[in-house]
């Protein structure tokens, strides 16, 4: 084994524990949503129009962190941004009324969206060195730090420790990590086209791809930021039991995405997508049908399992399918809509909590799971 191989896997490893930082400082925020809201007494339609201002910051920083990191390469930016996401984390945990938590919330999502675009270049980067695909089990370390995040607040609330100090541990941890590891990521490539200028219109097609991953993205933003609420307002569990939802979402979400491509080779992305949408649907209504801690967390494994292979499968489909070097300009179309899920998804849920009740609501975004079915059903042709 030569020295350029044995680096090449130390760099693999390294960058994993990158996608790890990003997964622990969202899922650490995820996780002590219920604590914030309660603390600022904030009812469900007030909470999830402040949720709003997290996606608005991602979405309005594609383009900014698409140039920055064109500019001056993913190795720079991905430092920067695992030095100021984890500073934005715990600038929620110093919020203390409305307008400062809103405020932070869209630095949340703006620090957030540079680390996943400059960290997701930087895995582009490393995958060229390799003869095999790597980028997926990048995306799995992401969803193991989601899982991870929901153990340590369950931990940490269960001890009465306040979200500022879970945050300030997180951050510390992840800069000690920066610290020691950057020099092992790759110079990164400096690209003399902005992403801003690469994306088109997306076709019919891409576009109706673009429709499932949006229906998805939808409810991986509900389980996200509704979970907690959902046990500790429906299922009325005890508070060292309220994340016990988001861990088992986010457990099953993780080992689904370990055995997606499996499935896929199996039987194929269509019939796939088509079973994803249906699981999604029965999990939901498991969960609000008896909200009870344990059929309810059995819905919420369902669902975890369910939206777990649909990225992978659209975005994998996606990319075998297009032109010879479209393959980005698709995916980034794709992705562009599906996104608009985690902008609308968290805030439609405060506001029809607000109106019909948030048993109701997580109902409502069942049909999401049919509209998946259905659609995946039409693409028939290109699945």
């Amino acid at each position: 084994m030569t020295a350029t191989t044995i680096s090449l896997k130390t760099r693999r490893i390294i960058l994993s524990g990158y996608f790890f930082l990003t997964g622990i400082c969202f899922s650490s925020w995820a996780s002590r949503i219920p604590d914030i809201k309660m603390n600022m007494g904030l009812s469900d339609g007030a909470f999830g129009g402040l949720l709003f201002f997290l996606p608005i910051g991602s979405f309005l920083g594609i383009p900014i962190s698409g140039r920055l990191t064109a500019k001056y390469g993913s190795k720079n930016i991905v430092s920067i941004a695992a030095l100021i996401y984890p500073l934005a984390l715990i600038f929620l945990g110093l919020s203390t009324n409305t307008t400062q938590l809103a405020i932070c919330l869209f630095l949340f999502g703006m620090t957030g969206n540079l680390f996943n675009v400059s960290v997701n270049t930087q895995a582009a980067s490393l995958s060229k060195h390799f003869d095999k695909s790597i980028t997926s089990t990048f995306h799995g370390f992401w969803s193991l730090a989601g899982f991870t995040g929901g153990l340590l607040g369950g931990f940490f609330v269960a001890n009465s420790i306040s979200p500022l100090q879970q945050f300030l541990a997180v951050a510390f941890v992840g800069w000690v990590f920066l610290f020691f590891s950057r020099h092992y990521l790759l110079p990164g490539e400096k690209s003399a086209h902005p992403v801003s200028k690469m994306w088109n219109k997306p076709s019919p097609l891409l576009l109706q791809f673009g429709l499932v991953a949006l229906s998805n993205m939808i409810c991986e933003g509900m389980m996200f930021d509704w979970s907690g609420v959902y046990f500790q307002n429906v299922v009325k569990v005890s508070e060292q039991w309220r994340t016990i939802g988001y861990i088992s979402f986010m457990a099953c979400m993780t080992t689904g995405r370990m055995f997606a491509d499996r499935l896929i080779n199996y039987w194929g992305a269509r019939k796939q997508l088509m079973l994803s949408g249906l699981v999604v649907t029965l999990g939901l209504i498991i969960a609000v049908s008896y909200p009870h801690m344990i059929i309810s967390s059995i819905g919420f494994m369902l669902v975890g399992f369910g939206v777990s292979s649909v990225i992978p499968t659209i975005y994998g489909t996606v990319g075998r399918n297009a032109a010879p070097g479209k393959a980005s300009i698709d995916l980034a179309s794709v992705s562009s809509i599906g996104f608009f899920g985690f902008l609308i998804g968290p805030p439609i849920i405060g506001f029809l909590s607000q109106a019909i009740g948030l048993r109701w609501a997580f109902l409502t975004i069942s049909l999401l799971g049919l509209s998946t079915f259905y659609q995946a059903h039409k693409l028939k042709k290109y699945l």
